[in-house]
């Protein structure tokens, strides 16, 4: 018997009830469970936990194996041991038998399907999207590519063209679905994906939300504007390119009507979005949507003398080469139906790719060195805060609800009560001022420096 990390472990397991696992006790206070450790079996093929009951203060485990599917699944549990040395000694006697009859896989008799395997090519390979082949075959991303295929074993596809999708023109949609899905899991939702639309029915604390998730895309017609190199390029992209680009997408969703389906009519609806435009704008586009969604363009900013200031400006509309639209969308009609805007920038290979390293899933001969910026608590500050850490440092922790954001509608028919995602940063406006519960030192923005054992290195956008 080996003891794991439990990163490692939640990278495998995707099943536990939220109430039962107890793993994050900041965000599942009502959890009747509290995992204390983590172990495989000398092979490498099961996986276990100790966990105590917080009501009955006793210890207890349970040992997981593969079933058919792949997917990790319950095959023996004992309970009420006197102590935590008690527990473990039993755990090891039963993986060791459990070993000794080899099995890899335990069917469990309800399995329906075979095992999702989202790398077994299934269309012509010049129909490949290019991030996808290169998550296949750059050596730098195998933590990426083992995390995700881990995933996926216990991922449902309503439509049946996930997969497709994810290995051509929708990569990046489809990557966002993987996100939300890791996001919700770690965040104590029951995850209900029997819909085709929204994407995700998600229960927690007895309370239903629904979630259709969004990408901001690159031009179809025409080629997108390229990264701004200054200050003041990137201040008039924020003005009005970005939110014409982040409303486009929003407004789509908006006449879709998900509100008018059975299963979401009188419950909250949340759209999440993404921008994937292009390479590295998920890095600067942020603030350009919080102007759209609300209307309302705030900034600190300092005088000559180091006086500082808030200047609040009302906007209108956006415009840019022709095409106009209000500014405002939780001004729109009918979108009151819409209880918040989710978003995030770290959807993307890069964060799947530290996320696998810190769970044992990579190379440990790679490195990745994070450079960005932290979100500076001081109300008087200009400027974030820069960091810089390699991901192999005893001190660095990430989780998947970093850097996510829900905006919220002032006008909603049915509020999200912000203690349903009570490990992200959360944005209200009230008046002119905005209302924002964050985290402290919340990472803002990132690039994930990967450096292979030749030394090769290259930037990439989390």
């Amino acid at each position: 018997m080996r003891p794991i990390s439990q990163e490692y472990f939640n990278a495998l397991c995707y099943v536990r009830d939220p109430l039962v696992r107890g793993i994050k006790p900041e965000t599942e206070p009502f959890a009747i469970n509290k995992e204390v450790e983590w172990y495989t079996d000398e092979r490498g093929i099961l996986i276990a936990n100790i966990f105590i009951d917080k009501f009955d203060n006793d210890w207890n485990f349970v040992i997981f194996g593969r079933d058919t599917r792949k997917i990790y699944r319950c095959i023996y549990t004992a309970v009420s041991f006197d102590s935590i040395e008690d527990a473990r000694k039993e755990l090891e006697k039963k993986l060791t038998e459990f070993s000794q009859e080899g099995h890899e896989q335990y069917p469990q008799g309800d399995e329906d399907s075979p095992p999702q395997y989202i790398y077994k090519q299934i269309v012509a390979p010049e129909k490949l999207h290019p991030y996808f082949r290169y998550l296949v075959e750059e050596p730098r991303f195998e933590a990426a590519r083992n995390l995700i295929e881990e995933i996926i074993y216990t991922f449902t596809d309503p439509d049946g063209n996930f997969i497709r999708d994810f290995q051509t023109s929708g990569f990046d949609s489809r990557l966002w679905e993987i996100f939300l899905y890791v996001y919700l899991h770690e965040s104590g939702f029951n995850i209900d994906r029997s819909f085709n639309a929204p994407d995700y029915v998600v229960e927690r604390f007895n309370q239903i939300i629904c979630i259709e998730a969004v990408t901001v895309n690159s031009s179809r017609h025409k080629q997108d504007l390229p990264e701004p190199t200054s200050q003041e390029e990137l201040d008039e992209r924020l003005k009005n390119y970005m939110p014409i680009k982040f409303g486009s997408p929003l407004y789509s969703k908006l006449n879709k009507r998900y509100w008018e389906k059975d299963h979401v009519r009188s419950k909250p609806l949340v759209i999440a979005i993404h921008d994937y435009h292009q390479t590295g704008s998920m890095v600067w586009s942020r603030t350009a949507l919080s102007d759209y969604l609300y209307a309302k363009r705030i900034r600190l900013v300092k005088d000559s003398d180091g006086n500082s200031s808030i200047i609040k400006e009302d906007i209108d509309f956006h415009e840019y080469e022709g095409k106009r639209i209000p500014s405002g969308f939780f001004k729109l009609p009918e979108t009151e139906n819409i209880s918040a805007v989710l978003f995030t920038n770290s959807a993307t290979i890069t964060k799947f790719n530290r996320m696998g390293k810190l769970a044992g899933l990579g190379s440990q001969a790679i490195k990745m060195i994070r450079v960005g910026k932290l979100f500076d608590p001081d109300p008087e500050a200009l400027e974030p805060i820069p960091f810089s850490i390699d991901i192999d440092h005893p001190s660095y922790q990430e989780t998947w609800s970093e850097s996510v954001v829900m905006f919220h509608n002032p006008n909603a028919l049915y509020p999200v009560e912000p203690a349903l995602f009570p490990d992200i940063t959360h944005i209200r406006i009230n008046g002119d001022d905005y209302q924002e519960i964050s985290r402290p030192y919340e990472v803002m923005s990132s690039v994930t420096i990967v450096i292979t054992p030749t030394d090769r290195f290259e930037d990439l956008d989390s």
